[in-house]
């Protein structure tokens, strides 16, 4: 296990390629046990203080199953992404020994759950200072007669402080995105979801892919504030053909009351599954402020 005390270098994969970047961890001795303790009193470590983004480390960093705290008022969440690009929001309760999250489901499949229909997950997190890390177990959470059922996913995997200065996305979805035809057009949109039940998930690859959204005007705030986008391209930001960072995207024109958040450019010519993800912000009197979050996985062929 590497831990605080050294300087060392742990190593992100994202696809074929591998990242390294230096983190506050040690390496571990030859026997396995750790190289040096985490400071004492650290809070990082401390319960009722835990806070951050979280990696996993197992061998090596792996960013594909990371977690941020998130806290509102006297509400706490995991922002959880648990081995590809879906992110889930993890309602916290705190107990006198370990921190219990359980996943927040859409309506529908609440009752898909309280049916026996479908499992939600559910996680409990240690703090250990001794390792520099917390340790996680995962359980998968069934309805059973009316009364839950956790069945363990697997041994607990252990987390460390994620990496300053890398920026991968960690916030959940708030809503759809599209591709093609039914990014262009909001009938286009409605007609997909109608037949479909949602975006469809494909797209030819390419220099020029349509995406977008068209949302209700009212609802992303008044008339008379500028809106625009971050774009994030596999969890980390969108670059365009040219390698620019494609950030502060103006939005499209309001009609028929839909306002139109349409790259329709969007250069993406890899194949397999990708994520696009869209920041959507409105600037009002000089304050940027997060509106939503659009999401698709698809694969590209």
């Amino acid at each position: 296990m590497r831990v605080f005390g050294n300087l060392g270098r742990v190593v992100l994969w994202t696809g074929a390629a591998a990242l390294a970047i230096t983190t506050g961890c040690g390496d571990e001795d030859a026997g396995g046990e750790p190289a040096a303790e985490a400071p004492s009193g650290d809070p990082r470590f401390q319960l009722d203080k835990l806070d951050g983004r979280w990696i996993l480390y197992d061998q090596r960093a792996n960013q594909k199953f990371r977690f941020e705290w998130h806290r509102e008022g006297d509400k706490t969440e995991l922002w959880y992404t648990n081995g590809g690009f879906t992110k889930r929001r993890m309602a916290g309760e705190l107990r006198a020994s370990d921190w219990r999250f359980t996943e927040v489901l859409s309506a529908a499949d609440e009752d898909k759950w309280k049916a026996g229909n479908r499992s939600r997950a559910r996680l409990f997190v240690v703090p250990r200072p001794e390792a520099g890390a917390l340790r996680v177990t995962e359980v998968a959470v069934e309805m059973k007669g009316g009364k839950e059922s956790e069945k363990a996913k697997g041994k607990f995997k252990e987390f460390v402080p994620f990496p300053d200065g890398q920026p991968f996305t960690f916030r959940p979805c708030d809503g759809p995105l599209f591709l093609g035809d039914a990014a262009r057009s909001a009938a286009a949109a409605d007609k997909q979801v109608a037949e479909e039940g949602g975006p469809f998930p494909g797209h030819a690859l390419g220099e020029a892919i349509p995406v977008g959204v068209h949302t209700d005007a009212a609802a992303d705030g008044d008339a008379a504030c500028t809106f625009d986008m971050d774009l994030y391209f596999d969890d980390r930001p969108a670059e365009g053909k040219d390698g620019a960072k494609m950030t502060a995207v103006a939005a499209g024109e309001v009609t028929d009351g839909r306002r139109a958040w349409v790259v329709p450019a969007w250069y993406a010519p890899y194949s397999g599954n990708h994520h696009f993800q869209m920041y959507r912000y409105r600037t009002c009197g000089g304050e940027r402020e997060l509106v939503g979050v659009q999401c698709i996985e698809a694969v590209l062929e």
